[in-house]
């Protein structure tokens, strides 16, 4: 493969990198939203729980309205849990991907490397042709 197709694909696979790292960055900051949410979950109802226990008179209204955010925040609390499982997966994806193109790019440098070496070689070799021997007059027919 040419040195020139080489560094093309190396190029296309710099931009998937970057791409891949944004993507990380971002399911990283997902699943510490979740987090922080799955905390204000967990310190409401902790408010609510401390509400109750405090012994005073709740009317039947306050006591329904409790239990109907109780219920949601069970709802809510499955919905997060459900989403950092798929955005953890999907962060295992990207991972994955990265280790592959990285993989992918010291191939790449490799035989960027390899072509340098021949070219380097076939110069020489060129140049040695073409430097007169001493002596003797070149004759070009």
């Amino acid at each position: 493969m040419k040195a020139a197709t080489l560094k093309r694909l190396d190029l296309l696979a710099a931009s998937r990198e970057v791409a891949l790292l944004e993507t990380i960055q971002r399911h990283n900051a997902a699943l510490k939203q979740n987090e922080y949410q799955r905390g204000m979950l967990e310190a409401y109802r902790s408010r609510l729980a401390a509400s109750w226990q405090s012994g005073s008179v709740v009317s039947a209204a306050q006591a329904r309205r409790a239990g109907q955010f109780a219920a949601g925040t069970l709802g809510a609390e499955a919905q997060i849990a459900e989403s950092a499982v798929r955005t953890r997966e999907q962060l295992e994806a990207a991972i994955a991907d990265l280790a592959r193109l990285k993989a992918h790019r010291r191939k790449l440098a490799q035989r960027l490397r390899e072509a340098a070496r021949r070219a380097e070689a076939q110069a020489e070799v060129k140049a040695e042709r073409d430097r007169p021997v001493r002596g003797r007059t070149r004759h070009v027919s």
